[in-house]
């Protein structure tokens, strides 16, 4: 994290909480975290930067107040005149990820790890070399690697290997191609660094993470869709849901149609932590996967909105219906609805 890119999850209409962005980028699962992550359109980024600290954020929020891009009220920022010219300049001039959204449903840093490890396993076998160094992964990766080998070694890896890295480059912008042919590993070839690369592409090393992790996520999209089985081996068990296990389990009862009571009885659970599973559910799964009815009643629907009605979503408060016979965790769900009703942003 530095203060270039911090500007990118501030808003010049609105103050955004920092302690929020930062929670997103540390994967904090807060339901808090989550609703304005959403709110945002940050959810994307959950769990991008696990070891921020409290330190570097402070610092980067620091340097910006000390050129005049943002101003600060407590813990909400948000852009100066000047810190939206500047955020324009960023987004025209630097690599804009469009596939981070990846990251949610799939480990792709272990399956990075993997598919390097494969090519330079190919492209070593290619040249009848068994005595090599093997890229330094994980013993988890590595044993991974070496029980696909062995499932897949007479499959012509050679040639597969070289079509899909062909295709890989082809389909991608030739700057993008080769940033990436750069961090490969092969026979008599140890690979760039990400600084080395950086330095050469004449970027931040910030930017050119980024511009590697969006290409990963790429790349984990492809291969997902891949005939080849022996590529689409290399995610195999990698995948994860969008919402976490607990909050999944509690999902699958409540859509299966058990109260939440019961619910609550049966798994030795809190209501309130029921409660917070479904909001996490709402948050993260598309509109349609969600029973909002179950909960929010035509009946409590019109309650609500006669008195929610002509206020921004971002302005309303329980307090504002707290009167009625609705609970906080409802008034909550019915915002999560609007939101994803409405494409508006904050």
């Amino acid at each position: 994290m530095d203060a270039t890119q911090l500007m990118r999850f501030l808003s010049p209409t609105s103050p955004r909480r920092l302690r929020v962005i930062e929670n997103i980028l540390v994967g904090k699962r807060t339901v808090s975290t989550l609703y304005w992550g959403m709110r945002y359109h940050q959810l994307s980024w959950l769990g991008y930067e696990k070891k921020l600290s409290r330190e570097v954020m402070d610092q980067a929020v620091h340097n910006l107040q000390t050129e005049g891009l943002v101003t600060v009220e407590q813990t909400n920022a948000q852009l100066t005149q000047q810190g939206a010219v500047e955020q324009q300049k960023l987004l025209q001039n630097s690599y804009q990820p469009q596939h981070l959204k990846i990251r949610l449903v799939v480990d792709v840093e272990t399956f990075w790890q993997r598919l390097l490890l494969a090519t330079q396993v190919v492209s070593e076998q290619s040249y009848q070399n068994r005595q090599y160094y093997p890229l330094q992964t994980s013993w988890q990766v590595k044993q991974t690697v070496k029980r696909w080998f062995r499932q897949f070694h007479g499959a012509d890896l050679q040639t597969v290997f070289y079509n899909f890295w062909q295709d890989v480059f082809a389909d991608l912008p030739s700057d993008q191609a080769s940033f990436m042919s750069r961090l490969l590993v092969g026979h008599e070839r140890p690979g760039d660094t990400l600084q080395q690369v950086s330095r050469d592409f004449q970027m931040s090393e910030t930017e050119a993470r980024l511009m590697e992790v969006d290409l990963i996520c790429q790349l984990a999209k492809l291969v997902s869709q891949a005939a080849n089985s022996s590529i689409n081996a290399l995610l195999a068990g990698l995948n994860h849901s969008l919402v976490s296990a607990s909050a999944n389990q509690t999902l699958r009862s409540f859509m299966a149609g058990e109260s939440l009571e019961v619910i609550s009885r049966k798994r030795s659970l809190k209501l309130s932590t029921v409660r917070e599973h479904l909001l996490e559910a709402a948050i993260m799964l598309p509109l349609e996967q969600f029973d909002y009815q179950r909960i929010l009643t035509p009946e409590l629907v019109a309650q609500l909105e006669s008195r929610l009605n002509g206020f921004p979503l971002d302005e309303w408060q329980f307090k504002q219906v707290e009167d009625l016979p609705v609970d906080f965790w409802q008034f909550r769900l019915l915002e999560i609805l609007r939101s994803k009703k409405a494409d508006d942003k904050h």
